[in-house]
């Protein structure tokens, strides 16, 4: 038995092999930018905004005028893909959870940050009573001594019980993240305001390539 079925007509390669070529390839480009847009811009998340339209932008170009070869030819039919109806409710879906998820997670940090300061700075004051300093930096020891003290099962049900605690005890929910937020250096916050900001690059750039791309579907 094949494991991929027979190349479609106009395909170079399986379109499964060429979602992952484009794939890795823009993953390749987008991280470098990412890591020198937080360095330049000092961790302000306001230095990632047009990062992705820009590269998605020149590579469309280019694509479309035939200057990158088979990439170029790969890279339109992955966009084009994306407009059928099938993929377009499965980009709506994903487009739906993450910015959920996004504007979730950064709403409950400020909160735990502004309105219940309070409540986690006592939280932090105690961490500090048990020998586990939480500053502003990312701390690596703090991380791993909460970590060794809190069975991987244990871990598991409190990832599991989240979703339940925004509803039920929000405030808590809130200080949780702050903490964490915190403890991390402030990347739980940066990734996903990151991913609020790509999200929304990505649902435009493919609402507006719609038409560029129809010739080629």
């Amino acid at each position: 038995m094949a494991v991929f079925k027979k190349n479609p007509p106009d395909y170079l390669l399986h379109p499964f092999l060429e979602f992952l070529i484009v794939t890795l390839s823009l993953v390749a480009i987008l991280v470098p930018l990412r890591i020198l847009s937080k360095v330049i811009f000092d961790d302000e998340w306001i230095g990632s905004i047009g990062v992705i339209t820009v590269v998605f932008g020149v590579i469309l170009f280019l694509s479309m005028k035939e200057k990158l070869g088979n990439f170029g030819q790969m890279f339109l039919r992955q966009i084009t893909k994306n407009h059928t109806r099938k993929q377009k409710w499965i980009i709506f879906s994903q487009t739906g959870l993450f910015l959920s998820l996004g504007i979730l997670t950064i709403f409950s940090i400020h909160a735990g940050n502004t309105e219940y300061h309070l409540l986690k700075e006592q939280v932090i004051a105690e961490f500090g009573n048990k020998g586990i300093m939480i500053d502003s930096d990312l701390n690596f020891d703090a991380i791993n001594q909460i970590s060794s003290q809190v069975s991987p099962e244990q871990q598991v049900g409190a990832i599991a019980a989240l979703p339940l605690l925004t509803i039920q005890n929000f405030e808590i929910f809130s200080v949780v993240l702050a903490v964490t937020d915190q403890m991390m250096g402030g990347w739980v916050m940066y990734f996903w305001q990151i991913m609020v900001i790509e999200t929304m690059e990505i649902s435009i750039f493919l609402f507006i390539t719609r038409k560029f791309t129809l010739k080629y579907a």
